[in-house]
């Protein structure tokens, strides 16, 4: 049986909000290197994260690293 129950909104918490500016597809400059955002993500942990892709390599950083790494 089910119950009508509303949904709890959830906000969205800092690094995601500071990760918006970020879209899939643009160019960044992290830690000296240039990498295209493949997308953002949450880790298990509930923390925001993006996939950044280089020319060999491609990796998740949490919003924490990638912000304080990152120069557009």
């Amino acid at each position: 049986m089910l119950l009508n129950q509303t949904m709890e909104r959830i906000d969205a918490q800092r690094d995601h909000r500071g990760l918006e500016r970020f879209k899939p597809g643009i160019q960044v400059m992290f830690k000296g290197k240039s990498y295209k955002i493949q997308r953002r993500t949450t880790l298990a942990s509930g923390e925001a994260a993006v996939v950044l892709e280089g020319e060999t390599e491609q990796f998740v950083v949490s919003a924490n690293q990638f912000l304080a790494g990152v120069s557009c």
